[in-house]
């Protein structure tokens, strides 16, 4: 671009210079660990690269002793002024001028102890269609080849032919790096294979950042849903539906920086004062809890929403029931909630009403053996027997760990654990040996922090789709929806698993919390799913399938559990309890 408008060329390199600065605003994460600041140290090898990613490694890797590759026009001298100021050694050449004499002294800088960095679609193209050279300069030093991904989470693509990306100021950089699997001198299509999966793992993990601040159809409506959801919230008590989402997300936000904001660290100091002196209170017998007459097992976790607690106490009911006891499942009373239950576990008596002490003794009285409190780990007032904690994997490792509202957390986890009488650790990220490793180190701090308390994790995943109205029943061919909406307090995790469950998918709507779409973002989403339909969780469906007509094609992404340690263990003393063989007995009334 520069070259094009004829500036001369020393105005052209201080200005590429000026605008290095802005990667001060940039921060770079590692995909699978996106709340820690990273900084890749380089081994003494290949790295490959695309050229649209050029300027935020530049500034990244600045410093490491690197060598690279510029073209010997106009643009390339540019480019190597600048690289040479920023500590790397440039070679001059390229597929289609000077290409032998740029690998040798690459080779030259290689020998030396520099490592090695290369654009493998540069520098004309085709975009990311890796080209000879990295195979080749791998191949003639006898080096390993790593692959290195890059995604933004915001920013603007350049009209050129690689659509050169410069993140926006403050934007999160995802970066990461993997080894080419065929070891020493890879050929061009193992390099191109381990390339594109990196770029992949880092364009998810960018987009769930994107996820986090308030959303729209990727494609759709935006402008007109967020006017439509304005004008519905007068119909609403309260905090408006669109104040409300927009709160919501902004927060999400926040939970994922380091440090939030200061007011919000300020209000979680109130908040966590007043929570731990009511805790102090019950613990001291200032504050009775009450017994509801049956065995209670409370399921409840440390942190908002997005842990699996429900679907955890549907698990808990149907173990019950196959022991041949009569379950009854005491929840807040959302609609959506109360019917995934009932789907959940038949036979179960459902039900939902604030005040947990009342629906307790009310199922007693009608014939239930055992209570099941979902989400009720905070809700002191209704005695319990058995103390389940569920502790949300994806909270411990995307967030900074703080209390609402500058975090996801109601209490301190490691305060939390000492008043449980069994530890279950859940997630929604497909299982991998970083996160088996990840429980591991967890389940070590667990046993000094709570010893003898057994701890069990498990993974939720997703099975396949399932018709969920009558345009889906009445398909012809196999599902193929193209929006995903949901309105969970984690969408980003269910928006992963819907494009790896159906590549048809290719627009999504997030909403608030058990939220419900405005008129304008109902038609906006009907245009959005076309024939091929929504994809949707069993828990909005309740919610969502009054709002459109029964001919539209509505999907469920059912979701599955699968318990990789530690159920056996908890289920006997579920079990226990429930059969009256174990139990507290601290100060209580009634």
């Amino acid at each position: 671009m520069l070259s094009a408008r004829r500036i001369p060329l020393g105005i052209a390199v201080r200005l590429v210079r000026a605008a290095l600065p802005i990667s001060r605003t940039w921060r770079f994460r590692d995909p699978d660990d996106p709340g820690r600041p990273y900084r890749p140290l380089l081994k003494h090898e290949i790295h490959a690269c695309w050229h649209e990613h050029l300027l935020p490694l530049t500034c990244l890797l600045a410093g490491q002793e690197l060598a690279t590759l510029a073209s010997r026009d106009r643009d390339g001298e540019i480019i190597s002024r600048v690289l040479r100021r920023l500590g790397y050694d440039v070679a001059r050449g390229s597929s289609s001028r000077g290409g032998s004499a740029g690998f040798r002294q690459l080779a030259r800088s290689f020998a030396a102890g520099r490592g090695v960095i290369l654009t493998g679609d540069g520098p004309r193209g085709p975009r990311r269609s890796l080209k000879e050279g990295t195979a080749r300069i791998a191949k003639l030093t006898g080096s390993a080849v790593t692959v290195v991904g890059v995604a933004a989470s915001s920013g603007r693509r350049l009209p050129s032919w690689d659509r050169f990306l410069v993140p926006a100021p403050g934007a999160t950089v995802f970066v990461s790096l993997a080894p080419v699997a065929a070891g020493h001198a890879p050929r061009t299509g193992d390099i191109q294979s381990a390339l594109r999966r990196e770029v992949a793992r880092c364009e998810q993990a960018a987009g769930e950042a994107r996820w986090s601040r308030p959303p729209g159809i990727v494609r759709g409506s935006r402008e007109a849903a967020r006017r439509g959801a304005a004008r519905d919230a007068s119909a609403r008590t309260g905090l408006g539906a669109s104040a409300r989402r927009s709160l919501e997300l902004r927060l999400r936000g926040q939970w994922r920086r380091p440090r939030a904001a200061l007011p919000l660290r300020g209000l979680a100091r109130v908040y966590g004062g007043v929570h731990e002196g009511r805790h102090r209170l019950y613990d001291l017998g200032l504050l009775l809890a009450h017994r509801a007459g049956i065995p209670v097992i409370s399921v409840g976790g440390a942190t908002v929403g997005g842990s699996g607690k429900t679907p955890l106490a549907a698990c808990i009911a149907r173990t019950l029931r196959e022991a041949g006891h009569r379950p009854a499942i005491l929840a807040r009373g959302y609609a959506d909630e109360l019917e995934l239950l009932g789907h959940e576990a038949p036979g179960a008596s459902i039900r939902g009403h604030p005040d947990r002490l009342r629906s307790g003794r009310r199922a007693a009285a009608e014939g239930a053996t055992v209570a099941i409190a979902d989400d009720g780990f905070q809700h002191r007032r209704l005695f319990r027997d058995l103390d389940l904690l569920v502790l949300d994997r994806d909270a411990l490792r995307r967030t900074n760990g703080a209390r609402l509202p500058a975090g996801p957390f109601r209490e301190r986890w490691e305060r939390a654990v000492g008043r449980a009488d069994a530890i279950i650790v859940t997630g929604r990220e497909p299982w991998t040996a970083d996160l088996s490793r990840f429980d591991g180190e967890l389940g070590v701090r667990l046993g000094r922090l709570a010893p003898g308390v057994p701890v069990a994790t498990a993974v939720f995943g997703h099975g396949p789709l399932e018709a969920a109205s009558a345009g889906a029943r009445g398909g012809s061919g196999p599902p193929a929806p193209r929006l995903a909406l949901t309105g969970i307090m984690k969408p980003n995790l269910f928006f992963a698993q819907a494009g790896a469950a159906c590549a048809s998918v290719r627009e999504r709507l997030a909403l608030s919390d058990h939220g419900i779409p405005s008129q304008r973002e109902r038609t906006a989403a009907i245009r959005a799913a076309g024939r091929g339909g929504v994809l949707t969780t069993r828990k909005d469906l309740s919610r969502l399938r009054p709002l459109f007509d029964p001919g539209l094609p509505i999907w469920i992404l059912p979701e599955t559990l699968a318990w990789k340690a530690g159920w056996d263990d908890v289920s006997r003393l579920i079990l226990d309890v429930a059969s009256g063989r174990k139990g507290r007995d601290p100060a209580v009334e009634g």
